[in-house]
């Protein structure tokens, strides 16, 4: 079954516990997945999933790397601005997986 195989391979690539993740889990929001590594899973989940990613546009869902920068991680201590994406949720990897393409999220 496709869900608990997704469900699976995200626990396994967050190193979460796969019984706590819930369809409207963020990639971003929630498990602070962004940059490098956020394209590093999108890679993987497209290619383990066979998932076409030609609408996926990252800078839509993802920001920049920012862990090497310590005056902006000061600056979003102090104020909490971040730039805003849409988030990615476990529900819209599942509705992609099962389509084999990637299924923007609403909104």
């Amino acid at each position: 079954m496709i869900i608990d195989s997704l469900r699976h391979f995200v626990a396994e690539e967050l190193n979460v516990d796969p019984e706590k993740l819930k369809e409207t889990d963020r990639l971003q929001h929630d498990f602070g997945l962004d940059g490098q590594d956020a394209a590093a899973f999108m890679e993987r989940f497209a290619a383990r999933f066979n998932v076409d990613m030609t609408p996926f546009v990252f800078s839509d869902y993802f920001g920049k790397e920012s862990f090497g920068c310590l005056p902006l991680w000061i600056f979003w201590i102090v104020i909490p601005i971040r730039p805003k994406v849409r988030p990615v949720t476990i529900a819209d990897l599942q509705r992609s997986a099962r389509s084999k393409k990637w299924k923007r999220t609403r909104g």
